[in-house]
């Protein structure tokens, strides 16, 4: 890399760190992989705060952080600094060389956004008219594939819903013949809001009563139970990611293609789109019916290598560890519990795709309190259960 394109190349990297910190939508989006790199973050912003040049630009970004000029002017300036000040240069770099070694979260920031117009948010209804289902249904035969979702939207309004709709539209739309594939739907909820809007356009819908925190690991394993047949394949799949058309065929081709793979991560990093970014996502991908979203076109936070959003195992690995944790309940854990037992039998490996993760509405956290984790001695990857999993009635009240 030439010294000027890694002149350029720091010079927006600072710019994104500048960004984030003023950024609060962007912080709760992944919280905790903000909240643990955030002291990083803060030391470049006062680098920035203390040089005259850099000063302005930065109180544009501070004012405005999800304006994109004022981004690219912070940029611009920074790039005069890294070039022409070798002092202030090496401690900018210093920064950024902590927050690349350690951060997971970053700015994804598209090339063609300048200039791009809004989309309209589209409803439930307008995504999901014209999508049929038509694969083999449960229980019957073969599919080869079998995609679950698990669902909770207590909300008509947080953006949850319209993201689902967008989901099986996205996979109603594969370049992989129908019947190849099965896709279930598991709404956990205290009642079924979303039946009839949801039922006529998947291959199965079930309600899986819960009145109480969202338990995605039972969720999961109820579909995997009573919704698919005997398939080969399971992919289980967030309802907030945007498939595109060949989202399918990749990841089961990965396992014709290596026999011996078991269980795979489709992607390296996930951009979580913001409102604008996911209302022009939705449109490109459901309206306007184009195979992908271009990564171009959106803004938003990249996560890293997370254990969540979608993985890929086959049927009888899944059942050789019994699904999903279902002592897991509320808010993280069971992915990387799951990966880690399917790993220990299967050897997970993970594959350079990148997940658009559609916008929903999100608490804004206190800034000064850590985020949610589990603790270490938690029961982590003692799955062992004694009853069948995915028991329908789990939550329900004894007669």
């Amino acid at each position: 890399m030439s010294d000027l394109s890694t002149t350029l190349r720091r010079a927006r990297r600072l710019a994104d760190c500048a960004v984030l910190a003023f950024d609060p939508q962007a912080q709760a989006t992944c919280w905790p992989w903000w909240y643990w790199t955030r002291p990083d973050h803060q030391r470049v912003v006062e680098l920035l705060e203390a040089d005259p040049l850099l000063a302005g630009p930065l109180a544009e970004v501070a004012r405005a952080p999800r304006d994109v000029a004022a981004h690219q002017r912070l940029s611009l300036a920074l790039a005069e600094v890294l070039a022409e000040r070798p002092e202030q240069a090496g401690e900018l770099t210093a920064a950024l060389d902590v927050i690349e070694r350690s951060a997971r979260l970053g700015l994804h920031l598209g090339e063609e956004l300048a200039g791009l117009p809004d989309a309209d948010p589209m409803t439930v209804e307008q995504i999901l008219v014209g999508i049929a289902a038509s694969g083999p249904g449960p229980g019957t035969a073969p599919a080869h594939i079998t995609v679950v979702v698990p669902f909770r939207a207590a909300d008509p309004h947080d953006g949850r819903a319209r993201n689902l709709a967008a989901c099986l539209a996205g996979l109603a739309d594969q370049d992989l013949p129908r019947d190849r594939y099965r896709t279930v739907v598991v709404e956990s909820d205290a009642e079924p809001r979303w039946q009839s809007a949801l039922e006529p356009h998947v291959d199965r819908y079930l309600f899986a009563f819960n009145p109480g925190p969202f338990n995605k690991s039972w969720a999961v394993n109820c579909g995997v139970v009573h919704g698919g047949g005997p398939d080969e394949l399971v992919c289980v799949l967030d309802g907030d990611v945007l498939p595109d058309a060949g989202f399918l065929r990749r990841g089961a081709g990965r396992f014709a293609h290596d026999p011996t793979l078991q269980v795979h991560w489709p992607y390296r990093d996930i951009i979580f789109a913001d409102p604008a970014s996911s209302d022009r996502a939705v449109a490109m991908r459901c309206l306007k019916g184009l195979p992908a979203v271009d990564h171009a076109t959106l803004r938003g936070v990249f996560l890293r290598r997370p254990p969540g959003g979608c993985i890929w195992v086959r049927r009888h690995l899944f059942d050789r560890i019994a699904g999903l944790d279902e002592r897991f309940e509320g808010w993280g854990g069971e992915d990387n519990d799951f990966a880690w037992r399917a790993d220990f039998l299967g050897g997970v490996e993970r594959f350079g795709d990148t997940l658009v993760h559609l916008h929903h509405t999100r608490a804004h956290p206190d800034p000064d309190t850590p985020p949610p984790t589990r603790s270490p001695d938690h029961h982590w990857c003692t799955w062992y259960p004694t009853t069948p999993i995915g028991d329908l009635t789990k939550y329900r009240p004894a007669d």
